[in-house]
């Protein structure tokens, strides 16, 4: 029944309540499995029954009865560390938004402050949605996640929150957690709610003040071992170049990310923001093109051979410099034909996400969601249960 399950529920997520005849269509599904399904969710108060009226309907007679989620079953909420900013959103089981926030963080800012602030933030809006306090959240971490055994790993990005587990999460946020990379997470949220949606295998990478990609493949995020997968800021792009902050010389970062395009054209302009080089970009200034530009150039060599590896039907720019548009998909886009086996057909198309700079946030919507039972079992990670390490 779980799979049947699944596909009931995934057919009111995308359309709204149904008919039990409109499910059978909708879902695939005999109607005596419908008929099975929705007895069991009606009496877990999963679903519950509405009359709809329908424009084809005729306006005398019974009115046709709906199935529909129950409005104050569930929600969950998802949570978006950034370097200087923190989100938290709270969605319902349709992964509709009911209420959005957003929090300044200083800089350099450490594990117990970041958690402090996210906590007053998260009571903050599920006092706004209105909604019980939901069974858990996800949780978007700018920097490597070990996602088996659910834990921040130790690296120069997160400075001092190296071996927080999701149990400290939770003991901080007032709810069980689901920690995952934020490049990850913006991948199955543009895969869920946005820009990837019924295109099962996507590549999106977030061009922001570091470089991340998260992979979709047959419908599912890959995160690999330790949740190393996507890291594509950290390919060594020149040998000889310039120290990276992991510790490598010559990774993508240190040419294409944020920082990287301020300081190659801070020499020539005053520009010391995002803001500020869009501005420059929106009045026609040649060299802010020109960085944004190369930049994207040096992402799309990146992306192409990734685009080699695992044949990505669409390629998804998301973060601050997706806001460049054109400027970037355009230059992303002429490097994978170039570099497309010939004759294969094989190029994946280059779209903006488009859920603004929700991506990540909705992204932890999804992963609490289906942790929940509440997306078909392929669009979440497998979570495997975590084991006790050597020693």
């Amino acid at each position: 029944m779980g799979t049947a399950r699944h596909r009931i529920l995934s057919a009111i997520r995308a359309h709204g309540p149904l008919t039990r005849a409109q499910l059978a269509r909708a879902a695939s599904l005999a109607p005596s499995t419908v008929t099975e399904v929705v007895q069991a969710l009606a009496a877990e108060r999963t679903l519950v029954e509405t009359e709809i009226v329908r424009s084809e309907q005729r306006r005398t007679g019974p009115k046709s009865r709906a199935l529909a989620f129950e409005p104050s079953l569930s929600a969950t909420v998802g949570v978006d560390f950034g370097f200087r900013t923190v989100r938290a959103l709270v969605a319902d089981a349709s992964g509709t938004p009911l209420a959005d926030g957003r929090a300044e963080l200083p800089a350099d800012y450490g594990a117990d402050e970041g958690l402090r602030i996210a906590r007053q933030l998260v009571d903050e809006v599920i006092d706004r949605a209105g909604v019980p306090r939901p069974p858990n959240a996800g949780v978007a971490v700018p920097g490597p996640i070990d996602t088996q055994h659910q834990e921040v790993v130790a690296s120069s990005i997160l400075p001092g929150w190296a071996g927080y587990d999701s149990a400290a999460f939770e003991s901080a946020l007032g709810l069980p957690v689901i920690l995952e990379n934020d490049a990850n997470l913006a991948a199955l949220g543009e895969h869920t709610y946005g820009a990837g949606r019924g295109v099962a295998n996507t590549l999106t990478i977030k061009f922001h003040s570091g470089i991340g990609a998260g992979v979709i493949l047959h419908d599912r995020l890959v995160s690999g071992i330790r949740g190393g997968a996507g890291e594509i800021g950290h390919v060594e792009v020149d040998p000889q170049g310039p120290l990276c902050r992991c510790g490598k010389r010559g990774c993508l970062d240190t040419f294409a990310s944020v920082p990287a395009i301020l300081a190659t054209l801070r020499p020539h302009r005053e520009v010391d923001s995002v803001g500020e080089l869009l501005a420059l970009l929106e009045a026609g200034d040649a060299g802010a093109e020109r960085c944004i530009r190369d930049a994207a150039l040096a992402v799309g060599r990146v992306a192409s051979t990734a685009a080699l590896l695992l044949a990505p039907e669409r390629i998804i720019i998301v973060g601050a410099m997706a806001r460049a548009g054109d400027v970037v998909t355009d230059a992303i886009r002429e490097v994978l034909e170039r570099q497309a086996i010939p004759q294969a057909h094989t190029v994946p198309e280059v779209v903006l996400g488009s859920l603004d700079d929700r991506h990540s946030a909705m992204g932890a919507v999804a992963i609490g969601l289906g942790a929940q039972g509440w997306l078909p079992e392929e669009s979440t990670p497998r979570r495997p249960e975590s084991t006790p390490r050597a020693g």
